[in-house]
């Protein structure tokens, strides 16, 4: 478990993740940098891995929330608290005011000092990557495979294994998020890994954030940010 960025990686030179996340292993990342757009983003991803990636993409579709909603904030408010009411799942709840997260504490949950962030967001990938119908017997076996004959410790390949194996199911994965940020996170960690072009994919991604109790306009940021990398 000493190198997460590695395992997520390993995921995507073996074909277990698609979206956003696929692109960076084809070489998409290198578009990522050089576009003036995703510039900061890519060069952390270079530097720190997908992980770095998905962190800096969370916190520009949260800053672009809030510039939207700034001037608005007693409604938020409202759509916050409907939202929270609507969630009888997890009975989670989580404060996405806007302007009220620092940048600073996005790039903790990704930090290699926080290895419980760093591994929650891998498992979202997972998770969301077994959601879409990605990643059947047949797949797994391949991605196995191919694990095996990666430059991976015993370690770190027995955990990839585990987690391939039994991915978290969605109640699980919210439980264990811990805050308003890493709920950003591990939604856009889990919508960057996913084949979005799937029906099932959507259904996923609407039930996480429902649970998340994420405002709609939050998401529509996240997917629009994500959207901007993919097509760069």
């Amino acid at each position: 478990m000493k190198d997460l960025q590695k395992l997520v990686g390993s995921l995507n030179k073996s074909g277990a993740l698609s979206g956003f996340l696929g692109g960076v292993a084809g070489g998409g990342l290198t578009s990522l940098v050089t576009s003036k757009k995703g510039k900061k983003t890519g060069k952390k991803a270079l530097k720190y891995g997908a992980l770095a990636a998905v962190g800096g993409l969370a916190w520009k579709a949260y800053q672009q929330y809030s510039q939207k909603n700034e001037s608005t904030q007693g409604q938020v408010h409202r759509d916050f608290a409907n939202t929270s009411a609507r969630d009888n799942h997890s009975g989670r709840t989580f404060d996405y005011t806007p302007s009220h997260m620092p940048e600073q504490s996005f790039e903790e949950v990704v930090d290699d000092n926080n290895e419980s962030g760093q591994l929650l967001l891998m498992r979202a990938m997972i998770a969301a990557a077994y959601a879409d119908g990605h990643i059947d017997e047949f797949e797994r076996q391949k991605i196995f495979a191919s694990v095996e004959h990666m430059d991976l410790t015993v370690n770190e390949k027995a955990m990839l294994f585990d987690e391939l194996r039994k991915p978290m199911m969605l109640s699980e994965l919210v439980a264990a998020v811990p805050n308003a940020q890493t709920g950003i996170e591990v939604y856009a960690a889990s919508a960057s890994a996913i084949d979005l072009k799937q029906p099932v994919s959507g259904q996923y991604l609407q039930a996480l954030a429902n649970q998340l109790c994420l405002p709609q306009e939050l998401v529509s940021s996240i997917h629009k940010e994500l959207g901007a990398h993919i097509t760069m």
